[in-house]
Formats: C-alpha cells, structure tokens, sequence
C-alpha cells in the first residue's frame, strides 16, 4: 500500500489518514493496448464513497510506451476532477511500477515531465491519496479505456454510465 499527500520532491511524501476524509471521490484509472496496431489508450472513473458515477472519460493516444500511458490516465482524470473543485480524493491503480515512479523521485521514470505534473498536482491539493489495486478490482476503468479502440482520438467525457458500465459498477458495488 502506497499513499501520497503531500511531496517535497526530495522523494519524500506525507501520507494522509484515509479514514479522515469526510466525503471522498475514487478515481480509478487503466490503459489498454491494440495489439494489431500497437495504439494505446486510456481511460477512467471517478465514482463518490456508495461507489456512484459522478464521471468517465477515455482518449486514444497512439503509438507510446504502456508506463506513459498508464501515467496518462491518471494525469487526465486528476486535471478533470481539479477542474471540478474536489479535495478529497483517493486515486487507485493497477500498475504498481506507476505507482512506485510517482511515490518515489528517485524512480528512473521519475524523471518524465509527466510523473512531475502528477506529482505537482499531489502537492498542490489537500487530502489527496494514491494506492495500488489489484487489476480485478479495475474493471470500469478498463473496460472505458477499451471502448476508445473504437472511439475517435479525442478526449471523450461521459456524465453517464453506459450499460455495459452499470452492469460492472454493480458487480463492483456488490464486491465491496
């Protein structure tokens, strides 16, 4: 279980205690690769603490390596809920190397423009907390991911859940 709060990009982070938050939103994201054409994309969720749609989105992003795609996804969702004023959020993840790069400055990928500005926005936000998941509890966010094969190259934002989606926040829901 990794946390981040707060960085002073010495390597050094200050966990929040998570039950602290008093009304928290879930951000999870993935990534998904067409192995035909080698595209990639991204996607994710952020639900409220019952576990409800507040948004999706999803974006292809062409040809790059999984690490920068993985890194993408987060940074979207966290620059769209920034946009939206929450302060209490907690992201998770299935890429437990993403998740180390962010957490630690010395990390190799640490280095990216992109783990930087994920890192800057942990710094700038209050109560902000990052953990590793396993992959089978990160079903919405890969099935949204997968639905940009078939979608444009755009950014797509969705204010509502698609069948396909209601059906796994259900399962998800009846999980937890």
């Amino acid at each position: 279980l990794f946390s981040a709060l707060r960085a002073d990009f010495k390597g050094s982070f200050k966990p929040p205690v998570e039950e602290s938050f008093e009304d928290p939103i879930f951000l999870n994201t993935d990534e998904a690769v067409q192995l035909e054409s080698g595209n990639t994309v991204a996607g994710g969720v952020v639900r409220d603490a019952n576990g409800d749609w507040i948004f999706g989105y999803n974006r292809r992003l062409g040809k790059c390596s999984i690490f920068n795609v993985e890194v993408w996804s987060i940074l979207e969702g966290l620059r769209h809920i920034q946009r939206r004023g929450h302060d209490e959020v907690i992201i998770q993840f299935d890429s437990l190397e993403v998740v180390k790069a962010i957490l630690e400055s010395t990390s190799t990928e640490a280095n990216s423009a992109l783990i930087r500005r994920i890192q800057s926005i942990l710094f700038q936000e209050k109560q902000w907390f990052l953990r590793y998941i396993p992959r089978d509890e990160n079903q919405v966010a890969n099935c949204l991911a997968k639905q940009a094969l078939i979608g444009t190259d755009n950014l797509q934002v969705f204010d509502a859940p698609h069948l396909m989606i209601r059906t796994l926040m259900e399962l998800d829901k009846n999980k937890n």
